[in-house]
């Protein structure tokens, strides 16, 4: 069996040169069609081909495999090695596993004869991650392969699947080439609202836009939705249950429902709506109606909602020998208050600064103090007497968190008042798992990340990175978090540190079994991918694109990446960006 790939338009361009028998070197110059830009560019375009008659088990279990990599005219060409019946009730869109490579496949069985045969295959593969059917995308930790069998019978004289069970398999390079991530956009609660990216994936053709306002309407994935809100009241729908775009406009028509919204939810469906629509190639406007009457707000179409931006004072926070520092790519700047002996006399570490520029926070005394300077103050205690604590952050509400690692409590003060008593946000129903080793609030503030080191019941300890949504009261103070999602980067390693990077992206600092140190980047939703090792790292940053990422050493090196190497950049301690 073969497929076809982005070659065919070469091809086409090849006899469209020959058929006429050259280049023209006279005429008129006219002006031609419109160039639109094909917004599968980077996509593998998959031509299936059918069944062969006569093929053999094996075979039409090879031919479904690859052709169900094609989602043209809902993956018909791959229901085409299905019995009729199959074919009428295979869920293609179920799930999408995606294996390392092309799964072994083995003939178990062969009985009967006739149109009365029957046939069994095996197929071996290694699952390296899952997307369901609303594009959550799940990673699996390496292990060994696994097998399930496909049962086939004749059905006018020719092999065909009885059972394919729902879903498609894609190799981790057709994955790679094939779907891609789109964010789906919610807005954060309390006050001073933004958009929060939850990343779905699904393949690129013309279903995708309407499986983007399909998940918008269905809501926030489960471990997100207790830190966000959404525009569109429960239960509304697309009222012709599809999206269709033309023009570079896509037109949204809901269901009755969407009137119960009142006008500020309008507003933030309209800009949900926009902000997921509109990253789509080639689609730059949103028309949103109910019945086919356009929705608006108070005659207005709303105002767009702002994404987590880079603060007005973006540069890395560090312990340099000058004191608390910031790192403009050119130098460090010592921090006004602070001073050469504050790592010295205080035994200081882990800095952190405000998205706003004007609060640091440290923790001293061996860790077991959280101290904040606001303005240029004098450092003054936050957090004491809770043990050893976790490295601090601010978050953009004016919030400093850290966390007790005796009682795995999330603590939180505001900035504004350090002296208040820390105040303990409930951690999630079900605990966390584990000791809690790193806590990190995202930019938006609507989740945190967490690094826990849990016990595989054998006396070895496990690490888990997780996401948990965070509930804020009116004002933005944090009251509890949510249950998380899956395991995030699973079987990485030992887990270092930890930061947010955008949307739903992060850095890992892990040690391997051989002892190395990597940095990898993930994501909430999609893969993880290790970077080169960078000898005695013990601390990550991340900042607003994985070229932001800078590594602490523990001979106080700050390292930052320089195509496929690392170099010193500065000297200096425990980096960290704004937020």
């Amino acid at each position: 069996m073969r497929t076809g790939r982005a070659a065919v338009p070469v091809l086409a361009l090849a006899l469209a040169v020959a058929g006429c028998g050259g280049i023209p070197r006279s005429g008129d110059v006219v002006a031609g069609s419109r160039v639109e830009a094909d917004p599968r560019v980077g996509l593998l375009q998959v031509i299936a081909d059918g069944p062969v008659r006569g093929a053999g088990p094996v075979d039409v279990v090879r031919g479904f495999l690859l052709a169900a990599a094609s989602s043209d005219d809902d993956h018909g060409v791959a229901r085409e090695f299905l019995t009729a019946a199959a074919a009428q009730t295979w869920r293609a869109d179920a799930s999408t596993t995606i294996v390392t490579g092309a799964p072994d496949l083995a003939l178990v069985s062969l009985d009967g004869s006739g149109d009365d045969a029957q046939a069994v295959v095996s197929l071996t593969s290694t699952t390296t991650a899952v997307i369901d059917a609303a594009g959550h995308y799940v990673e699996r930790a390496p292990g060994p392969p696994t097998t399930r069998q496909v049962r086939l019978v004749r059905e006018d004289g020719q092999w065909r699947l009885a059972d394919p069970g729902d879903g498609i398999v894609l190799t981790s390079l057709d994955a790679s080439r094939t779907v891609r991530s789109f964010p789906v956009y919610f807005v954060t609660a309390g006050p001073s609202p933004q958009l929060v990216a939850d990343v779905r994936w699904f393949g690129y053709d013309s279903s995708t836009a309407t499986r983007i306002v399909r998940a918008l309407l269905e809501g926030p994935s489960p471990w997100l939705a207790p830190g966000v809100v959404s525009g569109a009241p429960r239960g509304t729908s697309l009222r012709v249950g599809t999206v269709p775009v033309a023009a570079g406009t896509a037109t949204v028509d809901l269901s009755d429902t969407a009137l119960e919204a009142d006008p500020a939810q309008r507003s933030t469906l309209l800009a949900q709506l926009r902000a997921s629509l509109t990253g789509l190639p080639g689609l730059s406007d949103v028309t949103v109606s109910v019945d086919g009457a356009e929705l608006t707000r108070d005659g207005s179409r709303g105002a767009d909602l702002p994404r987590s931006a880079v603060p007005a004072d973006a540069r890395l926070v560090v312990l340099g020998p000058e004191g608390l520092s910031r790192w403009d790519r050119q130098a460090l700047r010592p921090v006004a208050g602070t001073g050469p002996g504050l790592a010295s006399t205080e035994g200081a570490a882990h800095p952190a600064a405000a998205p706003d520029g004007t609060t640091y926070a440290v923790l001293t005394d061996e860790g077991r103090v959280a101290r904040v300077q606001t303005a240029g103050g004098p450092l003054q205690p936050a957090v004491s007497g809770r043990g050893p604590l976790l490295p601090p952050a601010v978050d953009r509400f004016g919030w400093l968190w850290t966390a007790a690692t005796a009682t795995g409590q999330p603590l939180v003060v505001p900035v504004g008042a350090p002296a208040t008593p820390a105040e303990v946000v409930e951690p999630p129903a079900g605990g966390f798992g584990g000791t809690l080793t790193g806590l990190r609030v995202s930019r938006d503030g609507a989740r945190v990340l967490v690094v826990v080191r849990g016990d595989d019941g054998s006396g070895a300890g496990g690490w888990h990175v997780r996401v948990h949504g965070v509930v804020r009261d009116g004002a933005g103070r944090p009251l509890r978090l949510g249950e998380p999602g899956a395991d995030l980067a699973p079987g990485a390693g030992e887990v270092l540190d930890a930061a947010w990077l955008v949307e739903d992206r992060f850095a890992l600092l892990v040690r391997r079994a051989d002892g190395s140190t990597v940095p990898v980047l993930a994501e909430v939703s999609g893969p993880s991918a290790p970077l080169p090792a960078v000898p005695g790292a013990v601390s990550v940053a991340g900042g607003w694109s994985d070229r932001d990422l800078v590594v602490g050493t523990a001979d106080g090196r700050l390292l930052t990446r320089s195509g496929a190497d690392w170099i010193v950049v500065a000297d200096g301690r425990d980096p960290s960006y704004p937020g």
